[in-house]
């Protein structure tokens, strides 16, 4: 598990599988780390972030977020293979 929380009031847990989308647009601090669940459990913590540059039009956009849950992130199975949809359209067609 992953907390999340920034300076415009978002506070949120991330559990595996979910997904956190932020939009920093003119600004935003946080930070990430491990819920205090893991720190008594303990065990593997992996975490990717991936940044996106936003186009020129949008970079100042007021900052958002957004929490997806691992169960309403689309799934579409294709032949072995699984893909994970989280922004967009996905077909297995």
């Amino acid at each position: 598990e992953v907390e999340h929380a920034d300076s415009v009031g978002n506070r949120d847990t991330i559990k595996a599988g979910d997904v956190q989308w932020m939009t920093a647009g003119r600004g935003i601090i946080h930070q990430e780390f491990h819920s205090e669940e893991f720190s008594k459990k303990g065990g593997d913590f992996e975490m990717c972030q991936l940044w996106v540059n936003l186009p020129k039009e949008h970079k100042m956009v007021k900052p958002t977020y957004q929490p997806i849950l691992k169960g309403d992130i689309p799934q579409v199975g294709i032949h072995d293979i699984s893909v994970k949809n989280g922004e967009g359209e996905c077909s297995a067609e």
